[in-house]
Order: C-alpha cells, then sequence, then structure tokens
C-alpha cells in the first residue's frame, strides 16, 4: 500500500454565520491521501468538499485538528518545495488564468513565479501531453474553447512536474465528451508521471474511469473513506 503524503486527523473548520460557533464545513475529518494513487472526493454541494482541498494546499487552515505532509506538519513543510511538488487545478480556468497573457505565458507562469530557468521546450513538452498544437501558443484565454482552456490549465498544472494535484470539479463545465477525453488525458499523464491526486468531482463516470478510490462527504462529515 503507498503510504499517505497527506493525513488529516480530526480535521474542523467552521465560517462565520449565524448561531453560535458559525457554520461547520468539515467537523472532524480524517482522512490519508496516498502517494502514486487518485482519490475522488464526492458529496452534495456544500458538503465540505472545496474547503477540505484548501486546506490540504495550505490555502486555509484548520480551526482544530491536523494536516501532515509526508510524515510533517504542513506547517513545516518549505514552502517553495511545497507549491512546485503540490498543484491544484480550478472548476473556472478562465478565472484562474490572466486574460492578458498568452497561452505560453500561462503555462510558464509557474516556472517564472519559481525563478526556475526555462526555454519553452517545458512548455511545448506539456502542451504535446494534452494534446494542444504549438499554434495556440499565442492566443489568450478568451479566444480558447472550454475544452482547450482546461487542458491549458492542466498543462500549467503539469509543468513544475509535480507529484501530487488538487483537481476541484475541473470538468464540471464541459460538455459530457470533452470532458470525457480531458479525463482520460489526465488518466494517462497521472500513469506515466505517477502522479497522486485528490479528484473531486461529482460525475460518476469520471470518478470510475480515473480515481483509485473513493471517499463521500455529507455535510462536513465523512461517511465513507477510499478503500
Amino acid at each position: 500500500m503507498n503510504a499517505a503524503r497527506f493525513a488529516l486527523r480530526g480535521v474542523v473548520k467552521s465560517y462565520p454565520g449565524r448561531g453560535n460557533g458559525g457554520t461547520a464545513a468539515l467537523a472532524g475529518i480524517d482522512l490519508d491521501l496516498a502517494e502514486q494513487r487518485v482519490t475522488a472526493l464526492t458529496g452534495r454541494s456544500g458538503a465540505g468538499k472545496t474547503t477540505l482541498a484548501r486546506i490540504v494546499m495550505g490555502f486555509t487552515r484548520a480551526d482544530r485538528g491536523s494536516v501532515r505532509y509526508r510524515g510533517r506538519p504542513l506547517e513545516e513543510a518549505p514552502q517553495r518545495r511545497f507549491r512546485r511538488d503540490n498543484q491544484m487545478v480550478f472548476q473556472n480556468p478562465l478565472l484562474a488564468c490572466d486574460p492578458l497573457f498568452t497561452v505560453a505565458r500561462v503555462i510558464a507562469e509557474p516556472l517564472r513565479a519559481l525563478r526556475l530557468a526555462h526555454d519553452g521546450s517545458e512548455t511545448l513538452a506539456v502542451m504535446e501531453e494534452m494534446e494542444l498544437p504549438p499554434a495556440l501558443l499565442g492566443r489568450r484565454p478568451a479566444e480558447l474553447s472550454g475544452g482547450e482552456l482546461q487542458r491549458v490549465a492542466l498543462a500549467r498544472a503539469l509543468v513544475l512536474r509535480p507529484g501530487f494535484l488538487v483537481l476541484d470539479e475541473p470538468f464540471s463545465a464541459l460538455d459530457d465528451l470533452t470532458a470525457l477525453r480531458l479525463v482520460r488525458l489526465l488518466k494517462a499523464a497521472c500513469r506515466r508521471r505517477r502522479l497522486g491526486a485528490l479528484f473531486i468531482s461529482h460525475h460518476r463516470r469520471h470518478i470510475r474511469e480515473l480515481a483509485d478510490g473513493e471517499a463521500v462527504l455529507e455535510r462536513g462529515r465523512l461517511i465513507a473513506a477510499p478503500g
């Protein structure tokens, strides 16, 4: 069995709201996310899926409980290395991409942000992996279809050669045929690169196609854990 990359224990998160203690988004979550394994996370809207993903990535702090990354408290992980090794793909790539950047700049931006040397070959390699033609390099996000833009977002996440992805319903806005094509591209990339992932989705076919196990959230509680 693969070792846990992330280990959540007793994770609690609430947001301000009516009543004492506000609104509970997560109520005592215990979950392991393994290396080289894709774990699906599903549940109804408002179940706490995105909150859990943001806690895993360190964008949001838990109120109580612990999150360990490769055996150490998440807050002790070297930030530069962590950001290189763990990437997030969002539901709406148009909001996640600078509208003034070209495709080439969007994909290469993580390399620039971490001040890593690059000559454009990395961008071309991940574009080919995501079946994006080089003719798109000079285009801007608004000039792309939804499927092309989401493939650009995946390429951007992969350009750093991470070991783990957090995918927050990345295919929910696409038509079924386009979404399934991207699921299969992502599946091939995960196998080729030996990637682990947390895949948030409500689409049963996508989960069956991509995931090795499934966790289910209901009202902030884990009611089914991945096998």
